[in-house]
């Protein structure tokens, strides 16, 4: 089962992202209007949101549910990265581009949470993604029931404790980080689960916990109509605001609005399927990874004094060609590795015992 109000979302924040990137093209007016900061929190919140959901709706072991998410992330990234690395950035060194596989991000002295962003732009957030699967696996080990809260311990605590001690102080600003230099791998996961945009994880971790207790209260017809009300200022108001910082000091609240929204209108009543926006959302991922790359490749066949109507087409296969490309990725290597990360989850589980955390 999956929340199909959910699928619009992620697609929805998908494009924000790779509108954001492209919009450059259509001149400064614009950029001020297009929130795509605001993609990358409302990514992370649903993220936290789908982790305890699918964990709820069966029991897995811990090893299947790592070997899982890295098969769903991994492959996509590698085939992205060669296909980049080969034909967009040929100039860097194989040993800047290698960094990029394993999630490192490129500069941890500048400022947080992107820490000079990944060579390929965007995945620099799988670094926190790959750092909350672990946690959440580690989670599951310790206690099964209660994995979200002990995830969302961990968080809190290591935010908390690290900035304290490395600080003297404690910020919720998502651009704060320990005063610390990174030399060592272990000095970097520091900066990363220090950072309170990770409590945009907590939330959707406690969103989706209070989902499945059936504690949300079941919206009346004038409810749901103010809950669109909601949804839909929100999501204006993202428009007029603009870009924003990442995290809590920035785009959280207004990311944590609208998922609110969401969750609200479809708990107990699901919306109506629409196949277009259901395919924006299952294509988000491989959309997400290989807009920026593919963007870059063609405003460097662009001339440099390109009228506003060349820029205008440019920008305009730019989007096209990133959502066929996606759409090509999600077919031929995301789905097929899915598929093949089900089977090597389930063949080791059954080399073990019977899990009863």
């Amino acid at each position: 089962m999956r929340i199909v109000s959910l699928q619009y979302l992620r697609g929805f924040a998908a494009l924000l992202v790779v509108l954001s990137h492209n919009v450059f093209l259509l001149g400064e007016g614009w950029i001020k209007h297009i929130p795509g900061l605001l993609g990358v929190d409302i990514f992370f919140i649903i993220s936290g949101f789908i982790m305890t959901f699918i964990t709820y709706q069966t029991t897995e072991r811990p090893i299947s549910f790592i070997v899982k998410r890295l098969f769903r992330i991994w492959p996509v990234f590698f085939i992205v990265w060669l296909l980049s690395y080969l034909f967009v950035y040929p100039e860097k060194a194989l040993h800047q581009m290698a960094c990029t596989l394993y999630f490192c991000l490129l500069d941890y002295s500048l400022p947080a949470p992107s820490f000079g962003f990944s060579v390929l732009g965007p995945p620099w957030t799988l670094s926190y993604e790959i750092m909350f699967y672990l946690i959440f696996t580690i989670s599951m080990s310790i206690s099964y029931r209660y994995r979200s809260y002990i995830c969302a311990l961990v968080f809190v605590m290591s935010s908390v404790g690290f900035q304290l001690y490395y600080n003297d102080q404690f910020d919720f600003s998502s651009q704060s980080t320990p005063a610390i230099v990174v030399i060592h791998w272990w000095q970097a996961w520091i900066k990363l689960i220090s950072n309170t945009i990770a409590f945009e994880f907590i939330f959707g971790m406690m969103l989706a916990e209070l989902t499945l207790a059936n504690t949300l209260p079941l919206l009346t017809p004038f409810g749901r109509k103010f809950m669109r009300l909601v949804l839909l200022l929100a999501t204006i108001s993202a428009g007029f605001i603009g870009p924003q910082a990442y995290g809590i000091s920035g785009g959280f609240w207004l990311a944590a609005t609208i998922m609110t929204a969401v969750i609200m209108l479809s708990y107990r009543s699901e919306a109506g399927s629409n196949r277009t926006l259901i395919f924006l959302g299952d294509i988000s991922y491989s959309l997400y990874l290989v807009h920026f790359s593919l963007m870059v490749f063609l405003t460097q066949l662009m001339s440099k004094n390109a009228s506003p109507t060349e820029k205008s087409g440019v920008f305009i296969l730019s989007i096209t060609a990133s959502i066929v490309m996606a759409s090509v990725m999600f077919k031929w290597i995301e789905k097929p590795s899915i598929k093949v990360g089900k089977k090597v989850a389930s063949a080791l589980s059954a080399r073990l015992k019977p899990y009863t955390n």
